[in-house]
């Protein structure tokens, strides 16, 4: 009754009752009291007087009222009680919330960066609803023929736009400041509208601009329209020259629009008459928003029926290519991004489990202490939910705590994140320039601080009220000790932290060996020594092969007479760099059977390619200063050729043609076989190659490849001044080692390595942390123990072997749970590296002892402060 009479005067200082006359509250006396009589609870019998008597309604909202209230003033109660409960202990608050907030701000920070790159990394509307569509063959993807795309339009009924673009590649600018090269794509009108991407500045072009002779306009990406005219609001109107031709700036894109993102100028794409009715050069990207109510399987199985019939009508182009239709957000990821991120925010949560666990034992550990509160707020008639309500919010408060600051060390992070990554490779990461701390990612802190205050309060609060009340007020202030069940508890949390430092550590270590692996995959070409860099010629200037090849033969003599040189040549494309295309050949004599592809990688390199990258000619001989335009064209090929291609046969002398619609090539008789090579970082399948000399094959853009005895860049201005005599207008971009280029391509492993390291650093520390704790808490709590074993007889030593058989079978529980963590997480690694073994036994038994020694190491304070205890002072502390 007088509980609710605290809260009836509760409702006259918040005027909840102001209506009420004194009659009706004499009866709502009297009716409490009936039923409480009849043995309601209190809180059940106010709300039946107060609901039989005056207006129903206005009595409901006065109780509803009432009982907001009295909600909000116990819950702001229960948060002040934790506050002053959390600043009586400042060391285990301290220790606590930065414990969490070290959980909270990695997740935070790995979410955020997750979310713009992986989850949302284009500012396009109803994104799930645009998708890519491409031909496939039985080697994989492929880009898209011009006048099936047409017929694509014309068939289809599952797209509300439709839109097409070619592969970006790199054009001389020139007449806006230092000449430059710059990403180009060529799109068609649709392409923004599937979009639903609107210019910043201007206008984006239309169809009636994607015709032949008037094309000349321009729309600039933002990122370019910063760097190169420094966000100038006047450049609509102004000219630039692109490959000398002049382009008229009518738009500049918003900074969300970042598809592609590496992408600087937009220009219309306007094909011509033989363009539109090619169906063999598969050289475009095509895109499409889905109608209202179509999913991209229906869309898909459309396609399938539309490349099938296309298949039948134009079989010599044709046969044996299908149609892939699949969601944008899949295509600008790719495989390895979100493998990346699934990675390190599966190792970041694993961190946070282990913080969990380390802040649960410190709970554990601050709950003995708290018995004696705890009995006499029971003995006082506390209810367990009352008591276990309490703690939780001194838990979620704790968790609250921790959040505020992850939060601060996220934003750390990110900051970090986005200043070490090279700008450079910044721009082929989608999303990348949106990563920030924004309201995603501060729910996402709030969440986690919030679970985290759950998860790690829970079981110790549940554990705190297992009291013997008698008990606990017969001891009164004397110290506690604490159950087998608690006991049980803390050695499980912290064997729960040995096995995730386990399966971090191991999954770091094999990261980190797979990246030393794959940083010296190129060794053997001694990347160090090799200055590269990249040149485009201007279609204007250079508009036949007899040009071209002039070109590079003259700036080939001008670097191999530099001081300093040893090899200069020209490729267009280097071993590991992932930038080589895929071509279909015929042999001579042997029947072309129309979708029964044979392909190889096609790369174009000048004489001395193969003596300036150490690769050797095994049979044959390589190209020399006798390749040129007017001898017989040749064709050196890699021992995987020979393999697949002719096995069993000596391929010299045998003549391929390569199948190139856009070029007709003609036949090349090999005339030499070169060592394996391979062109990609990713794949260890090493596809067949076939070389072609750039005397006789020319190409509009390459690399060169300047071999030195001393420091590359040393090179790298003498390289510039000696191509200026040549043609002084024309650009020369990236100029950096071969070393440096591999470097760059790792850029993304090496972050998920790093954030492993660190992330198996802190569970490691944590670990160690909570085995030390556990072991310090149970010597505290045995110390009455080991004082009675002492007095009757025990040596020192064996106690000192008690606690540390403890600590190791504490140790082996945790390696072993560890070790099949371990096993799965090694498995991803190795999918995801060269040279990494899901078992590798040197990993696996070095990360096992060495966490076993520090598990046992920081076993030893404890150990020893037991073996050291004084019997008498133990006995009488009791």
């Amino acid at each position: 009754m007088a509980a609710m009479r605290r809260v009836w005067n509760l409702f006259r200082r918040n005027r909840v009752n102001d209506e009420i006359d004194a009659e009706i509250e004499a009866h709502i006396g009297m009716r409490i009291d009936e039923n409480v009589a009849h043995g309601m609870t209190p809180e059940e019998a106010r709300r039946d007087a107060l609901l039989r008597f005056g207006n129903p309604t206005a009595t409901k909202e006065r109780v509803t009222a009432a009982d907001a209230t009295l909600g909000l003033d116990r819950a702001w109660f229960d948060v002040r009680y934790a506050w002053r409960q959390l600043m009586k202990s400042p060391g285990f608050t301290i220790t606590a919330a930065a414990t969490i907030a070290l959980g909270i701000g990695a997740n935070t920070a790995i979410f955020s960066s997750m979310d713009a790159v992986v989850l949302r990394p284009l500012a396009v509307p109803a994104l799930d609803r645009v998708v890519v569509i491409a031909e496939q063959d039985q080697n994989g993807l492929r880009q898209v023929a011009l006048a099936n795309y047409e017929d694509w339009q014309r068939m289809s009924h599952s797209f509300e736009e439709m839109a097409v673009r070619t592969e970006a590649s790199s054009m001389s600018l020139t007449g806006a400041g230092e000449a430059a090269n710059v990403e180009t794509t060529q799109t068609s009108a649709e392409f923004f509208p599937v979009l639903r991407t609107q210019a910043l500045l201007g206008r984006v072009y239309g169809e009636s601009e994607c015709k032949q002779g008037r094309d000349a306009v321009a729309v600039l990406s933002y990122g370019f329209w910063r760097r190169q005219f420094a966000s100038d609001p006047h450049v609509l109107g102004r000219q630039i020259v692109l490959a000398e031709r002049a382009y008229t700036v009518i738009g500049v894109l918003p900074r969300t629009a970042q598809y592609p993102s590496y992408v600087d100028v937009f220009l219309p794409l306007a094909p011509t008459p033989q363009e539109l009715a090619d169906r063999t050069g598969r050289r475009y990207v095509a895109t499409a928003r889905l109608r209202d109510g179509v999913t991209v399987k229906q869309a898909q199985a459309e396609m399938r029926i539309t490349g099938e019939r296309l298949a039948a009508m134009y079989p010599a182009a044709n046969q044996g290519m299908s149609v892939r239709v699949e969601p944008l957000l899949e295509n600008v990821n790719g495989d390895l991004t979100p493998l990346y991120y699934k990675m390190v925010m599966g190792a970041t949560l694993f961190v946070l489990l282990v913080v969990c666990a380390n802040v649960a034992n410190l709970q554990f550990a601050r709950g003995i202490g708290r018995r004696p509160e705890i009995a006499m707020r029971t003995a006082l008639g506390a209810s367990r939910m009352r008591l276990m309500r309490q703690l939780l919010t001194e838990n979620l408060l704790l968790g609250l705590i921790g959040g505020a600051g992850g939060v601060a060390l996220a934003a750390v992070y990110l900051h970090l994140t986005l200043t070490t990554m090279p700008a450079r490779v910044a721009r082929y990461v989608a999303g990348w320039s949106n990563i920030s701390l924004n309201g995603r990612g501060l729910l996402f802190s709030l969440v986690l601080a919030v679970g985290a205050g759950v998860v790690s309060g829970f079981m110790p609060a549940l554990e705190a009220l297992r009291v013997n009340l008698a008990g606990q007020l017969k001891a009164g202030s004397r110290s506690s000790i604490g159950s087998g069940h608690s006991r049980r508890l803390r050695s499980f949390f912290a064997g729960a932290q040995i096995a995730f430092a386990v399966a971090l550590v191991i999954g770091a270590a094999l990261m980190a060996k797979g990246m030393e692996a794959m940083l010296h995959l190129a060794d053997a070409y001694e990347p160090g020594k090799v200055l590269t860099f990249s040149v485009d010629l201007p279609d204007t200037r250079y508009d036949t092969p007899q040009k071209q090849a002039a070109w590079y033969a003259a700036s080939v003599d001008r670097l191999r007479a530099l001081p300093g040189v040893t090899q200069a040549a020209v490729t267009t494309s280097l071993p590991y760099s992932d930038d080589t295309w895929m071509t279909d050949f015929e042999i001579e004599n042997r029947p072309y059977v129309p979708g029964k592809f044979q392909s190889a990688q096609r790369i174009a390199v000048s004489d001395g390619y193969f003596a300036a990258m150490r690769i050797p000619i095994l049979s044959g001989r390589k190209f020399t200063a006798s390749d040129t335009a007017d001898s017989v064209p040749v064709a050196v090929v890699s021992r995987g050729f020979v393999n697949r291609y002719f096995p069993g046969t000596d391929p010299l002398g045998h003549r391929i043609r390569l199948r190139r619609p856009e070029v007709r090539t003609p036949w090349l008789t090999i005339v030499g076989v070169a060592q394996e090579t391979s062109y990609s970082l990713w794949d260890e399948s090493r596809p067949a190659v076939v070389y072609m000399s750039t005397a006789q094959l020319p190409l509009s853009a390459a690399t060169y490849v300047v071999r030195t005895a001393g420091d590359p860049l040393a090179l790298a201005e003498p390289a510039r001044k000696a191509l200026d005599t040549l043609d002084p207008s024309l650009p020369i971009d990236s100029e950096m080692t071969m070393a440096h280029r591999l470097n760059d391509n790792l850029v993304g492993l090496e972050y998920v390595a790093a954030m492993l390291g660190i992330d198996a650093g802190i569970a490691l520390l944590l670990a160690a942390i909570g085995i030390f704790g556990v072991m310090a808490t149970l010597v505290g709590e045995q110390t009455r123990e080991i004082g009675v074993r002492l007095a009757l007889g025990a040596r020192r030593e064996d106690v000192l072997r008690m606690i540390l058989q403890r600590a190791g079978w504490l140790t082996a529980a945790g390696l072993g749970a560890g070790l099949v963590l371990a096993f799965a997480l090694a498995h991803g690694v190795a999918n995801l590296l060269r040279g990494v073994r899901s078992d590798d036994p040197a990993v696996f038994t070095g990360i096992a002892v060495m966490i076993a020694a520090i598990a046992l190491g920081s076993s030893w304070i404890p150990a020893r402060r037991a073996a050291r205890v004084d019997p008498m002072q133990a006995l009488r502390s009791e």
